[in-house]
């Protein structure tokens, strides 16, 4: 199972990006501002971020170790979900698409009844971010990481949930498309943005400086003879919560300046 949602993730992403880099082609023909070096540059990160997450080593070290598991949650939704969006993904992609199929999608977006306006409804700003908060708080739970680590499918599948929960959040803070929204107001941004701060801050503190193990699972790893670092349960909480608390905070941070 773990197999066949890794295929359909690398396909899905490899898909985007056939689309993006056509659609910008095109668009850069055009002579379209926002189809720029930089914008495809940011794209290929973001790209290449999401593919190092579930496509490399990464995906089963996990199971192993702390800091990977927090390192996948930070290039994927901290890292990877915002440049997404400021690389104008959902802008460009479309173009990408043929000209008949285009115009259906461009129609079918600006509808306003059905799945569109169901969309804009379930999607308003604070619904997404009450959303991430709560799948980050479910991602981090003791008896849920045993469980999914138990499971590696379904941890990959509820990794997947919080990305997708982060790009809901970062579409509204960036602000680029697909726009089925008014523009989310900079200082309610600032707020919704130290908000994710505070509960990420308090979740990498928390595990940075445990002085047991937190995780069953973890605890049990480290009598494994094939692991590959000889890390103790306090060094490997110890990384993966100075990552989650330092690499979030100065993501979160910066947003909020930037906004």
């Amino acid at each position: 199972m773990l197999e066949l949602l890794t295929t359909l993730t690398g396909a899905m992403l490899a898909a985007i990006a056939v689309l993006y880099l056509r659609g910008w082609l095109r668009l850069r023909r055009r002579g379209v501002g926002f189809a720029s070096l930089a914008r495809l540059g940011v794209f290929g990160f973001a790209t290449l971020t999401v593919a190092g997450v579930f496509l490399t080593p990464m995906n089963w070290l996990n199971q192993d170790y702390l800091f990977v598991r927090v390192a996948q949650y930070v290039f994927f939704c901290l890292l990877a979900a915002p440049a997404f969006f400021i690389a104008c993904t959902f802008d460009v992609t479309p173009w990408g698409l043929p000209s008949a199929a285009r115009r259906r999608f461009r129609r079918w977006t600006r509808e306003p009844h059905g799945m569109p306006q169901l969309l804009r409804r379930a999607t308003q700003p604070w619904l997404t971010v009450l959303f991430f908060l709560s799948i980050f708080v479910i991602w981090n739970d003791v008896r849920v990481v045993d469980w999914t680590l138990a499971h590696p499918a379904l941890h990959m599948a509820l990794l997947l949930a919080l990305g997708a929960a982060a790009m809901l959040v970062w579409w509204h803070i960036v602000g680029t498309g697909p726009r089925l929204h008014t523009e989310f107001s900079p200082w309610l941004a600032a707020v919704a943005l130290l908000l994710m701060e505070l509960t990420n801050m308090v979740t990498g503190v928390t595990i940075a400086f445990a002085q047991e193990p937190i995780y069953a699972h973890y605890a049990a790893a480290l009598q494994e003879s094939t692991r590959w670092l000889p890390l103790t349960a306090a060094d490997d909480q110890a990384l993966g919560g100075g990552l989650l608390w330092v690499v979030g905070s100065a993501v979160y941070v910066s947003s909020v300046v930037l906004v």
